[in-house]
């Protein structure tokens, strides 16, 4: 029912690097394995929230307004300007901390507002998924599972690169590093959505 085409096209949207991924990078490099379940949890339930409310709820809207998408980009490049902000403010820390530099709320946020929804859930998922309950389930299924294996693999990428670098590496270079790449992304998006008014 799932075709491998899905799945491929799939893991390798997952696996592009983008701004979720970006922070799940930091999060492993932190050290902070106990939030590793939630952050990639939290960036499931984003992923298949997103997906279906773009899929059931908007795509009437999206089709009729193209000026919504153009919204939506723009509030996702602001937002991602506000995590690179606070990145580049909150250096990460090996040692236990009562704040962590990113949290479940920020992994969502940044997924729900993710370019890489609208391509699962308008250029990915097969045709009419909307209208047909077990063909939804069965991708969006998927999805859920697909989304924190390849999630899980950037949080360990940061974990085991974070074990053989310096902690001025780790604690300076890694997050205001990360907030750089996360302003490319929100530029890059800004410049997308202004380029079709």
């Amino acid at each position: 029912m799932v075709s491998t085409a899905f799945l491929a096209g799939l893991i390798a949207l997952l696996a592009t690097p983008g701004p979720t991924n970006t922070l799940l990078f930091v999060a492993g490099a932190s050290g902070a394995m106990r939030l590793a379940p939630c952050l990639l949890g939290a960036e499931s339930l984003a992923y298949l929230l997103a997906v279906t409310l773009l899929g059931f709820a908007l795509q009437p809207v999206l089709a009729a307004e193209p000026g919504f998408t153009l919204g939506l980009q723009l509030l996702a490049a602001l937002y991602l300007l506000h995590a690179a902000w606070r990145m580049w403010h909150r250096p990460l820390s090996l040692a236990a901390s009562t704040a962590a530099p990113v949290t479940p709320r920020m992994i969502a946020t940044t997924t729900m507002l993710n370019p890489k929804t609208l391509i699962i859930a308008f250029g990915l998922m097969p045709a009419g998924w909307n209208g047909q309950a077990s063909l939804a389930f069965a991708h969006l299924a998927l999805l859920a599972v697909t989304v924190p294996v390849v999630g899980g693999l950037w949080f360990l990428a940061g974990h085991l690169g974070a074990r053989k670098a310096s902690p001025r590496t780790t604690q300076t270079i890694v997050p205001r590093f990360s907030a750089l790449v996360l302003t490319g992304f929100a530029v890059l998006l800004a410049r997308s959505a202004l380029a079709g008014l």
